[in-house]
């Protein structure tokens, strides 16, 4: 035998034990990578386990696509905060994770943050406003509709009740006797997610105290808004909403909205129709009108994103059939917002101001399929004219405004840095 051949033999018998040896280290290697990330499966059922609903979650190369829809905090950019803490912690540090937001079964925006940017915040060396340019925060359902909505969600929201608490308050300057006239309600609201994007919502307004002239209604026990509402989410950024039932300003009937947005939500073009007639309580007894009357109005408006700040101008047709004009003003500081108007209806100047204040607790339980709870805030509208009652619209208690309200993109990426640093 020639010393090449042994030489060969001796290389391939090396060989082998090379690999014999490998394998068992390429295998612990393999095994230890598994443990490391954790399966989409238990990702998922530890959100479930936090109360969240509408549960999807798969791992595409070195991203973590989850969907989810939040039953659990007051204010959305905190929902998004804690969801972000539970599931970094189970990524490669090279990975990211690509969260699309849900509400009633319907994809809204969808936010992208890395696991380097998260923990460079987390450490200090990323600032919160320097974290808040890294996060990718679009209006778009690409990913949702092509990766999770086949996916069974866990967790589904639809048939459970939650019945919220909370005060309603109608404030005028009257005459010199009574310079201050007030009505004060409790309206219990009951809302129920029927099916993807259809809703229920029912009121019940018990009086407190009322001193409001020419109200025969306001010291009576009564339904507040009693609606069904169908919202969709059709290609191109549009968003439709079509409701019916009983609504504010004692109108029952129709209504339907469609808004188009542009520029991931900053610019929005629209508009609604409604077909509606009068329901009032008189002495006990419903009177009631037939639906004869139409209502439309066509409006944009424009977010500044940086400062939450949004200009809304809007033309209509109003429930008195007046028609006229609507100028709208408003920012948002975290989850109270300020806004001011000026309108002017057949020859008619007008003009006020309205804010919307939070109400504790910021979280609430989610272990009952019937929750009672406050309600998440107050709203109210003050006009410097009261009469004549021109430029008076109904509101149905659901639609695309509620749906979009703090899930725009811009606003859950402006206070998702500092949320993230509250909660750890």
């Amino acid at each position: 035998m020639t010393r090449d051949k042994i030489s060969g033999q001796a290389d391939k018998r090396t060989g082998n034990w090379r690999l014999l040896i490998m394998l068992p280290l390429l295998f612990f290697t393999l095994a230890a990578g598994a443990q490391g990330r954790r399966d989409p499966g238990d990702i998922a059922a530890n959100l479930v386990k936090r109360g969240y609903e509408n549960v999807r979650a798969m791992v595409r190369n070195d991203t973590l696509f989850i969907s989810a829809e939040n039953r659990v905090w007051r204010w959305e950019p905190s929902a998004v905060a804690a969801i972000f803490t539970a599931v970094m912690p189970e990524i490669d540090s090279g990975g990211a994770v690509s969260l699309t937001l849900l509400r009633t079964g319907i994809p809204v925006t969808t936010v992208t943050v890395s696991r380097k940017n998260y923990d460079a915040l987390l450490a200090g060396t990323l600032t919160p406003e320097a974290f808040t340019d890294s996060v990718s925060s679009v209006l778009s359902d690409r990913n949702y509709r092509s990766a999770m909505r086949p996916m069974r969600p866990a967790n589904r929201p639809f048939g459970k009740v939650d019945v919220a608490i909370g005060p309603q308050l109608k404030l005028q300057f009257g005459e010199y006797d009574e310079p201050l006239q007030a009505q004060f309600n409790i309206v219990p609201t009951v809302s129920v997610a029927i099916t993807r994007g259809l809703s229920f919502t029912g009121q019940v307004i018990f009086p407190v105290y009322n001193n409001l002239p020419d109200d025969p209604e306001g010291n009576a026990i009564r339904p507040g808004v009693v609606a069904l509402s169908q919202d969709f989410r059709l290609p191109y950024g549009i968003f439709t909403s079509l409701n019916a039932g009983l609504f504010t300003r004692d109108r029952y009937g129709l209504e339907g909205e469609a808004f188009k947005l542009f520029f991931n939500g900053r610019l929005s073009a629209g508009g609604s129709l409604g077909y509606t007639g009068q329901l009032r309580l008189i002495d006990g007894t419903f009177t009631y009108s037939s639906m004869d009357d139409f209502t439309w109005s066509f409006s944009a408006s424009w977010l500044f994103a940086r400062q939450d700040l949004t200009l809304r101008a809007g033309y209509g047709r109003f429930i008195d059939g007046d028609q006229g004009w609507r100028a709208d003003v408003s920012r948002r500081f975290g989850e109270i917002s300020i806004g001011f108007f000026a309108m002017q209806t057949d020859g008619l100047l007008n003009g006020g101001f309205n804010f919307i204040v939070p109400l504790p607790p910021r979280k609430y339980g989610t272990k009952n399929y019937i929750r009672l709870r406050p309600s998440s805030c107050v709203p109210w509208e003050y006009r410097a004219k009261g009469l004549p009652a021109y430029g008076r619209s109904f509101e149905t208690g659901s639609g695309i405004p509620e749906l979009l309200f703090d899930l725009n993109p811009d606003y859950i990426r402006n206070h998702l840095g500092k949320q993230i640093l509250t909660g750890k």
